[in-house]
C-alpha cells in the first residue's frame, strides 16, 4: 500500500515507530504532517486533499495518529480514499471523540475505551491497537545492568504532584536508578532500559503505556501499577511481567526481584519472548493494513455526509483541545463569520494555550 501519514513529528513518538514499522513491512510511507525542526512537512492550515494530490503516487490510505500538539487535517471529510486515525492518549482528553467522526476506521490504544468510542464515532470499525515496543530502538544491548531500577517517561510539571512523581522518589532514595528527570533519545530509551534490572511503570490514568512493552523488548523485568484496560490480555502477571498495588507493595517487589536474580531473569525473559513474538509496531502496523484493505472496510465516517454546522461544531472542539488558535479563524473565515464571532469561537483555545 502507499500510505500518508499524519502527526505532529518528534522522535520519540509513537507515530514515527509506527511509520517505521509500516516502511519495514514493505509499504510505501509518505509523511504529510507537520513541518518540524529535522523534518519537512506541510503546514496545518493547508486542506489533505490538496496536499495527497500534489503527491507523485496517489495514496491509498490516510492515516492521522494522535498527536502531542497542534495537528488536525483540514478537509479530511473530503478525501474519496479510505481514512483511520490512531487515538493514543484517550485517557486523557474526550476532543478525541470528536476527531474520531472524522474517520473510517478508529484505532485504540486502551482497550477499556473501545466502546465509547463506538458510541462517539458512530460506526462499528472501531478497534483495540495497544502500544508497542519498536524493535530498531528498544532491544536488548547485552549492557551491563548498572541499574538496579530504570524508569523513562512524562515527569513535566504537571506530573510533579502525582502517584508517579511520589513513587519515583521513593525508588530513588533507596535504590540505583537513572537519571529519572532527563530527556532520552529513542536510542537512549533502549540503552537505559538495557542497563537496568527492573524497570517500574506508573501509569498517569490507568493506561497501559509505551514503557511496559519497551522494557520488556529489552529485556528487563517490568514492574507495573495494576490497570485494567486489557493488560491480562497483553501479558501473563506473575509470569511475565509483576503487578504492584500501592507504594509498599513496589519497594518489597522491587527488592525481592532484586535479591532474587534467577526468578528476575525468568520473568523478565518470559515477558521479552511474549513483546517480540505479539507486541511490536510490526505487528500493530499489519493490524491496521489487514483491517483497513479488507474487502469489508466501508468508508463510513459520518463527517464524509454530516452537515456544515455538524463538521465545524467538531473541528471547534478539536481546535480548542489543541490550542488551534488560527485553526479557528480560518474555519470561521471559511464560513464568513463576522470577526466578533471569530474571536468568540477562538476564545476557549486561547486560554488553553495561555494556561497550559
Amino acid at each position: 500500500m502507499h500510505i500518508a501519514v499524519g502527526y505532529r513529528w518528534f522522535p520519540t513518538a509513537a507515530a514515527y515507530h509506527m511509520e517505521r514499522a509500516l516502511q519495514g513491512l514493505g509499504h510505501t510511507v509518505t509523511y504529510v504532517g507537520l513541518g518540524e525542526a529535522g523534518r519537512p512537512g506541510f503546514s496545518g492550515a493547508v486542506p489533505i486533499d490538496q496536499i495527497l494530490a500534489q503527491l507523485p503516487h496517489p495514496p491509498d490510505l490516510y492515516l492521522w495518529i494522535d498527536p502531542a500538539g497542534p495537528y488536525f487535517p483540514p478537509a479530511i471529510e473530503q478525501l474519496s480514499i479510505p481514512t483511520a486515525c490512531y487515538l493514543i492518549d484517550v485517557h486523557l482528553g474526550h476532543w478525541r471523540r470528536a476527531a474520531s467522526r472524522f474517520f473510517d476506521a478508529v484505532f485504540v490504544a486502551q482497550r477499556d475505551y473501545v466502546e465509547t468510542l463506538q458510541l462517539a464515532a458512530g460506526h462499528s470499525q472501531v478497534y483495540w491497537l495497544p502500544l508497542a515496543a519498536a524493535t530498531d530502538v528498544h532491544f536488548d544491548h547485552t549492557l551491563t545492568r548498572v541499574y538496579e531500577v530504570g524508569f523513562v517517561g512524562n515527569i513535566a510539571r504537571a506530573h510533579q504532584g502525582t502517584a508517579r512523581a511520589s513513587l519515583l522518589k521513593l525508588l530513588a532514595e533507596r535504590f540505583k536508578t537513572n537519571e529519572f528527570y532527563r530527556h532520552y533519545t529513542p536510542q537512549e530509551v533502549g540503552e537505559v532500559y538495557s542497563q537496568s534490572q527492573v524497570v517500574v511503570n506508573s501509569s498517569i490514568s490507568g493506561d497501559v503505556t509505551m514503557r511496559i512493552f519497551e522494557a520488556s523488548a529489552c529485556g528487563a523485568l517490568v514492574l507495573t501499577d495494576a490497570i485494567a484496560n486489557g493488560l491480562e490480555q497483553l501479558f501473563v502477571p506473575g509470569e511475565e511481567i509483576v503487578v504492584y498495588r500501592g507504594e509498599a507493595d513496589l519497594l518489597n517487589k522491587v527488592r525481592h526481584y532484586l535479591d532474587h536474580p534467577d526468578e528476575r531473569a525468568r520473568v523478565a525473559q518470559a515477558g521479552k519472548a511474549r513483546t517480540l513474538a505479539e507486541h511490536t509496531y510490526a505487528h500493530r502496523a499489519q493490524q491496521i493494513v489487514d483491517i483497513v484493505g479488507a474487502a469489508t472496510f466501508q468508508r463510513c465516517a459520518p463527517m464524509r455526509t454530516a452537515s456544515t454546522h455538524e463538521r465545524s461544531a467538531a473541528r471547534r472542539t478539536v481546535y480548542t483541545h489543541l490550542h488551534m488558535v488560527d485553526a479557528h479563524f480560518d474555519l470561521d473565515r471559511a464560513l464568513g463569520a463576522a470577526a466578533a464571532a471569530r474571536l468568540w469561537h477562538a476564545l476557549p483555545a486561547i486560554i488553553r494555550r495561555a494556561l497550559i
